[in-house]
């Protein structure tokens, strides 16, 4: 069987295009940097493709630098959206926490060119889920909740909670308890891939630079 997980390039490529044609309505507010992070998700996928299927080389390193900068610029991000200050620094110090583990495992796991950093994927995930509950927390204290399924934020939100929340669970379920099947494994990532990135298409449809949240300052 085809490895599904693998179509999950073309539901980032659809995504990044409905972002370009789009562009113009986020441009100045924290949401382009999603936009930005999308495009360096699609040149990795492909670039991993052409290193494994073109090349013969092993692309494991591409993933591991993957999820060094998903989990740190998703925490980074909500870091930036958050209003409160103790919320805001609880969101810093994982962060900094996240990057310490990053390189602790890439350093004793033995090569990362040859290694998932499983532990280190799971600690992301489970942080991130935080980030995105202390966001939607916000947003239901605000006027915005009237709102809310018309903001972008909340549909980029909504794709990586559904995804964190989905994944974390069945991959320590699969890792410990199952073992690795990769036919399971490939069809479970296709599906939550599918849920997020149609969440992130939907964000972009839905900008409006009218209706925008979160504007960048403009130096004056």
């Amino acid at each position: 069987m085809e490895d599904l997980s693998s179509y999950s390039q073309y539901l980032e490529l659809i995504a990044l295009i409905i972002g370009i044609i789009k562009y113009k309505e986020f441009k100045d507010f924290y949401f382009k940097y999603v936009f930005y992070f999308l495009i360096y998700v699609v040149a990795n996928e492909f670039l991993a493709g052409i290193s494994y299927e073109v090349l013969n080389i092993p692309n494991t390193f591409l993933y591991n630098i993957y999820i060094l900068i998903h989990f740190s610029f998703f925490l980074a991000w909500f870091h930036s959206l958050i209003v409160s200050t103790v919320k805001a620094q609880i969101l810093k110090f994982f962060f900094l926490v996240y990057i310490v583990f990053w390189f602790g495992e890439a350093l004793t796991i033995g090569s990362i060119t040859d290694n998932y950093l499983s532990i280190t994927f799971s600690l992301g995930t489970l942080l991130l889920i935080i980030a995105v509950a202390f966001y939607f927390i916000e947003m239901l204290t605000r006027e915005v909740v009237l709102n809310i399924t018309q903001s972008p934020y909340f549909w980029v939100s909504f794709g990586i909670l559904t995804y964190c929340v989905t994944y974390l669970p069945f991959y320590i379920t699969l890792m410990f308890f199952l073992q690795e099947n990769p036919v399971i494994l490939s069809v479970v990532l296709f599906l939550i891939n599918c849920i997020q990135y149609c969440c992130i298409a939907i964000a972009f449809i839905k900008s409006d630079r009218y209706q925008m949240e979160h504007p960048i300052a403009k130096k004056s």
